[in-house]
């Protein structure tokens, strides 16, 4: 097992946020990979097994999630094997605008990091519904087990539940607007979520050595090499 090292949760997201922006994505997607990584962490929902298969999903060649099939009940989209880090927004975005009671996007890589999507998005005065219902996120936990995180309208946390069946594929996530009553077992409610988050923010999150050394190397490699010419524009201002 590789060594744990603990870092800031603001390390880490710099650390995402800078290694995306070498894989060649926008500033928006390298912002919100940093973010979504660096929260789902303090959350106690990742750890550096899913981060290291949400680096390895990522492919800039995809542009957007692909929209399969939509109607007054689901939307479905194809995020095409694309890491939650990215561009699930886009599909989150069309699903509110639509107000469709779900939306499921198949062949995610680490859905977990949604659920600091939806957190945020929901957070926003402009992004809440009207009416004050609650959202179930449905998706594969790192250990392979079904997981699904209930969210208040504003936001808020309410509680990480083990389905009593399976509702996901591995690489799926499901979204159900209004569900208040989740068939499954509690597992955390949304206190204690939070006072996790608040202990990490002390404390820090752990990062095995060899992840840590991965995203390092990642930076390195996206510096562009010095040259004759670079070195001639270079100046003090």
């Amino acid at each position: 097992m590789s060594e744990l090292i603990q870092i800031s949760a603001n390390e880490l997201k710099f650390l995402v946020k800078r290694s995306v922006e070498g894989l060649g994505f926008s500033p928006g997607d390298q912002l919100s990979a940093g973010l979504k990584a660096a929260a789902a962490f303090q959350l106690g929902l990742a750890n550096s097994n899913l981060l290291g298969k949400g680096l390895d999903a990522l492919s800039s060649d995809i542009n957007a999630p692909i929209l399969i099939a939509s109607n007054d009940q689901e939307m479905q989209f194809d995020a095409q094997g694309q890491s939650a880090l990215v561009q699930v927004e886009l599909a989150l975005g069309l699903a509110f605008a639509k107000a469709v009671p779900q939306l499921r996007i198949n062949h995610i890589g680490a859905a977990a990091f949604a659920v600091p999507c939806l957190m945020n998005w929901l957070a926003q005065p402009l992004s809440r519904p009207i009416s004050q219902q609650c959202y179930a996120l449905y998706f594969s936990h790192h250990s392979g087990a079904q997981r699904c995180v209930l969210i208040a309208a504003d936001g808020q946390l309410l509680g990480l539940y083990q389905p009593l069946h399976q509702v996901v594929a591995t690489d799926e996530l499901l979204l159900c607007m209004g569900q208040a009553d989740i068939e499954g077992v509690l597992i955390t409610d949304g206190a204690d979520l939070l006072g996790w988050r608040e202990r990490c923010l002390d404390q820090g999150v752990y990062l095995e050595a060899a992840l840590l050394e991965r995203l390092k190397k990642m930076i390195q490699a996206s510096f562009v090499p010095e040259t004759e010419a670079s070195r001639a524009g270079a100046g003090p201002g």
